[in-house]
């Protein structure tokens, strides 16, 4: 959507009001809702102009319009509490004013990373830190996972350790780029880099690239390897939390999209759930697994992402902590 849809978009969502708004905000596609919470927190009042003109867009009758709609980021908060709950929403509107708002080389992410990687590949390691270290992990982490692998680590490791560039040389790469990637990009003082950022980077990449690229890391500066390899978290690592935090993980996963998960789980993983877990409940995911049949390897990973990112919704609130951080025609047996 362009600024102004977005806009219209957002104001509609905000006269709706959390409950009747946030239920809206629950059927859109993901990139759709992060667009919406990142206009809706940084807006200020809007005047009863602008929502009566656009109401008349959407319904016929707006007699019932009155008053300001007061948008901000507790505004978004609601909206994202009605339409996905308190834990999801925390996390999301966290994405939308942190990663979000990484401005400076944003066009990138509608540049197919193979295109990315292949010009930076020909770049300084150092310059390669700095436009990914500017991204959103989602974009940055493929671009990273395409990147030589004799480049990975020494690319991870100094994003790890990036400290602020000197703005003309961060605007002179932003030049660059613009001329070789034919975006139009804009510069902006925001938070980026550190161990964190590499860490979520890496958890968007597969487990065999990403343990050489710690591997490489290691070589380098095995004190910052570690510290980043603590931020990761991936679905085997289940088997680290305590009892009490797996219960509190229990109580927000979907009984069908558990089943799924441990469909290709170890026994190591499944102990720890099922120990978790009434025996009645835990024969009766064992006896869903075994009607299953045959699955997708693929969809298995994608139920473990899903039950992951549940974990990390968890974390980020406080309500657990966790340490440490494909084959789409496979099948499990």
């Amino acid at each position: 959507m362009n600024d102004n849809a977005v806009r219209k978009a957002a104001v509609f969502l905000m006269t709706l009001g959390p409950d009747a708004g946030g239920k809206v905000l629950s059927r859109l596609p993901e990139k759709m809702v992060e667009e919406l919470t990142h206009s809706i927190s940084g807006m200020g009042p809007v005047g009863f102009n602008e929502k009566k003109k656009t109401l008349n867009d959407f319904i016929s009758s707006s007699g019932q319009i009155s008053g300001i709609a007061t948008g901000g980021e507790e505004m978004a908060k609601q909206l994202l509490e009605a339409g996905f709950g308190a834990r999801r929403a925390t996390s999301m509107l966290s994405r939308v004013t942190s990663y979000s708002e990484i401005k400076s080389f944003e066009h990138l992410k509608d540049v197919d990373p193979l295109t990315i990687a292949n010009y930076l590949r020909n770049e300084h390691p150092q310059t390669a830190a700095v436009v990914l270290a500017h991204m959103d992990p989602r974009a940055s982490g493929p671009i990273l996972a395409l990147m030589p692998a004799d480049m990975q680590g020494d690319i991870a490791h100094r994003m790890a350790v990036l400290e602020a560039p000197n703005t003309e040389t961060l605007l002179a790469v932003e030049k660059v780029l613009a001329g070789q990637l034919q975006g139009e990009l804009s510069a902006k003082e925001a938070k980026y880099g550190g161990r964190k950022q590499v860490a979520d980077i890496l958890n968007e990449v597969d487990r065999d690239v990403w343990q050489e690229i710690l591997d490489e890391m290691r070589e380098i500066d095995d004190e910052v390897a570690n510290e980043v390899n603590n931020l990761m978290f991936v679905f085997e690592d289940i088997v680290l939390l305590n009892d009490s935090h797996i219960q509190e993980i229990l109580k927000e996963i979907d009984g069908k999209e558990l089943t799924l998960a441990l469909k290709g789980a170890t026994d190591e993983i499944r102990d720890k759930i099922f120990g978790n877990m009434s025996k009645r409940a835990a024969q009766g995911i064992m006896e869903d697994m075994d009607y299953m049949g045959p699955i997708r390897l693929a969809d298995v990973e994608e139920a473990q992402k899903r039950i992951v990112e549940v974990i990390r919704n968890l974390e980020e609130s406080g309500t657990v902590t966790i340490g440490k951080g494909s084959k789409d025609a496979e099948m499990v047996p």
